[in-house]
């Protein structure tokens, strides 16, 4: 079974993720997680004006925020 967990970073993602893991075998043998996080865009113009290198890193740092703290 495939299932998609959408994150954001707050404390319910943390319980959801804690209590995924606490009960895997639930889902039996074969299943497979894919972690999802959307961030939110930077409005057009400021993109337009602004290095694309400097984009990503924004948008990394963003992930960063997000993913770092589940990895563990």
């Amino acid at each position: 079974m495939k299932i998609l967990v959408p994150v954001d970073g707050s404390a319910f993602t943390k319980r959801m993720l804690a209590y995924l893991a606490a009960h895997d075998e639930w889902l039996g043998a074969a299943h497979s997680y894919t972690v999802l996080h959307v961030a939110p865009a930077v409005p057009p113009r400021a993109a337009a004006v602004l290095d694309k290198a400097v984009l990503q890193a924004h948008y990394a740092e963003e992930s960063d925020k997000v993913f770092k703290p589940i990895k563990a």
